[in-house]
């Protein structure tokens, strides 16, 4: 009988084995790419996990004193849903240089921010209106009680800004904004008053959805900045490279610490060889 062939027995018994290793086989983690427009403020600046609390501290290099001094220290706070609730600055003597409140609305869309400024004795205030669809399309920006400008919003259907006009009291300056399939943004024109392109943008992302190349545009074709990011295979921030081609400078940035939550801690910036600022940072979560 067929069932007794040596060859009939090896074939049931290699089809048995694959199928037992692809049943195994581990699958592939699925990649959600998150449009900006649905992004919360943790999202937006790339920062992993339920965020509750950074502290970073900023140092520059005095060749005076040939070491590093601290120039600031930021403190900000976020909510469990990564919303940003407050931002305040500190002198190197501990003293409060400035101190940003964020309000929100029920609907935990932005409703206004209040920035005290201790050095400069001035309060700015930013507060955001909305359509009927509940997008943003107005900002109006006071510096004491006097109105600086209004930044005015076009959205497409899931929110995502298109249009971003800011309105001077003599002037106003115009960004076209377009996204990818993804609803990430891959272009961005500056306009001026006479709505005549004068700068643009590009982006590209990885797989995952990071930023890794950003150029900008004058006129056609003529590159004047560049910036190129760089991730490790897990993900990790290592490098970022910003140059300035039109007044031929570079600054390097490298990611040398990591918590476990793969958001960076150190972060060492070079100008030619010169390590001239770092910034080091703490991060509580929820």
């Amino acid at each position: 009988m067929q069932r007794n062939n040596p060859y009939f027995l090896s074939s049931i018994l290699l089809f048995l084995l694959s199928a037992f290793t692809f049943s195994c086989k581990r699958k592939t983690t699925e990649i959600t790419i998150i449009p900006d427009a649905l992004k919360n403020h943790l999202q937006r600046a790339r920062l992993l996990g339920n965020i509750k609390q950074i502290e970073t501290n900023t140092y520059y290099f005095s060749d005076k004193d040939s070491c590093f001094l601290l120039l600031n220290k930021m403190v900000q706070f976020y909510s469990s849903d990564g919303f940003l609730t407050q931002a305040i600055v500190f002198n190197p003597n501990g003293d409060t240089i400035s101190n940003r409140t964020v309000y929100y609305l029920p609907n935990a869309k932005e409703n206004f921010w209040k920035e005290v400024n201790f050095s400069e004795r001035s309060i700015t205030t930013d507060t955001f209106l909305y359509d009927k669809n509940g997008f943003v399309c107005e900002r109006q920006i006071f510096l004491n009680d006097s109105l600086l400008y209004k930044i005015q919003f076009k959205t497409d259907a899931i929110g995502g800004i298109i249009e971003m006009k800011r309105v001077l009291h003599d002037y106003h300056l115009t960004n076209l904004i377009y996204y990818n399939s993804k609803g990430l943004v891959e272009r961005i024109e500056e306009l001026t008053p006479d709505n005549k392109q004068y700068k643009f943008f590009t982006i590209d992302y990885d797989n995952y959805g990071d930023e890794v190349n950003r150029r900008a545009f004058k006129n056609a074709n003529q590159l004047i900045e560049y910036t190129y990011t760089q991730y490790s295979s897990e993900g990790l921030l290592q490098k970022v490279i910003v140059e300035d081609r039109l007044h031929n400078l570079r600054e390097d940035r490298l990611y040398t610490q990591h918590d476990n939550m793969k958001n960076w801690l150190e972060e060492i910036v070079l100008f030619g060889s010169d390590t001239t600022r770092k910034r080091i940072r703490s991060i509580l979560y929820y």
